[in-house]
């Protein structure tokens, strides 16, 4: 007995060492080794200098730069191991997730299907730079869950056209799409003309992991200038003295910090106060005390009024920098974590 215990120990301990799993950290050229957890995919960066975007993203996607007819230029991101059809534009599978910067446009007709504005919607983006509410596109199944965005800007980012933008299309599985026609009746999908009367729909389910992973990659993305120089950390522009994060606000709620001169115009900077979702609850301005035209930071203050806080007690208090151009490779937002009374 005592023999078959040492046995099974000695095997156990030959299966731990046999073929450990390698993986590679990039940034120090280090090889770890992993015999039992599987490492979380690595964080890659991606920085286009002729359209001048950068973006992160996980190492189980792939981005690839090629042209739609009319030689309009796209840049794709989607998953390694789905067989994939490129370029990838505004039409394809349903199942299919992808982003496609679009720096010319698409030159067709958008999606068919319920849709909004953002401005209309009552959601909103997690962004790094603003975007126009208006023109930009939210396209709802008929639960209401988004399945895919066209994102349009107030000005276009540098060297980028009026009509660009940016698609991102989350896989949807059980996908169905449906025809009515203008008297409510059903029609088959083949007689259906969506650019007359009749209305299309779209049903399934949007596939949750690959959402948050196109989710993270556009919440990464900012636009850059012409030979600027390399973008700030935070904690070289703005320092948020109160509230602190994470820390149960009531309103009015007392805002003060410090920022550098460059954050401000007119000695003011836009602050909103979101939920969860990122649907705006409150916006005000911080004012900066004493001069603002200056490099050095500068102390500023402000106040917020909030009413019915939601049912979620997370939310978010997000700072922007003042941006008169309107240029998204100009914007900057700080986004500080609060928490909201308990109901």
């Amino acid at each position: 007995m005592k023999l078959s215990v040492i046995s099974l120990i000695i095997i156990l301990v030959a299966l731990g060492c046999k073929n450990p799993k390698k993986t590679e950290n990039n940034s120090s050229g280090e090889v770890e080794q992993d015999t039992l957890i599987e490492a979380p995919a690595e964080i890659q960066k991606y920085k286009n200098d002729t359209w001048n975007f950068a973006i992160e993203y996980p190492e189980d996607l792939i981005i690839s730069e090629g042209q739609l007819p009319g030689n309009s230029v796209v840049i794709n991101v989607y998953p390694e191991n789905m067989n994939i059809s490129k370029p990838l534009a505004i039409h394809e599978k349903p199942e299919i997730p992808y982003i496609a910067f679009l720096p010319n446009g698409f030159g067709v007709d958008a999606p068919s299907g319920s849709k909004k504005s953002i401005k209309d919607w009552n959601s909103n983006l997690n962004l790094s730079f603003n975007i126009n509410e208006i023109e930009s596109q939210v396209y709802l199944l008929e639960n209401g869950e988004p399945w895919a965005y066209f994102l349009r800007f107030h000005q276009p980012p540098e060297k980028w056209n009026e009509t660009g933008g940016v698609f991102v299309h989350y896989a949807v599985s059980n996908f169905k799409a449906s025809c009515v026609s203008a008297m409510g009746e059903s029609k088959p999908m083949q007689q259906c003309d969506p650019m007359g009367e009749d209305k299309v729909s779209f049903s399934g389910k949007v596939e949750e992991e690959s959402k948050n992973k196109l989710n993270m990659v556009l919440e990464s993305l900012y636009f850059t200038r012409e030979d600027a120089e390399e973008r700030k950390d935070f904690s070289d522009l703005i320092k948020v003295e109160k509230p602190l994060p994470n820390i149960e606000i009531t309103s009015p709620l007392e805002i003060k910090g410090k920022a550098r001169g460059s954050w401000f115009f007119e000695a003011e900077a836009p602050v909103k106060l979101v939920d969860n979702d990122y649907k705006v609850l409150a916006e005000t301005s911080i004012k900066a005390e004493g001069k603002w035209m200056t490099n050095d930071f500068v102390q500023f203050s402000g106040k917020i009024n909030f009413e019915n806080a939601p049912d979620d007690e997370r939310g978010y208090l997000i700072f922007e920098k003042s941006n008169a151009s309107g240029k998204p490779e100009l914007d900057r937002k700080y986004t500080l974590p609060v928490l909201f009374p308990p109901k």
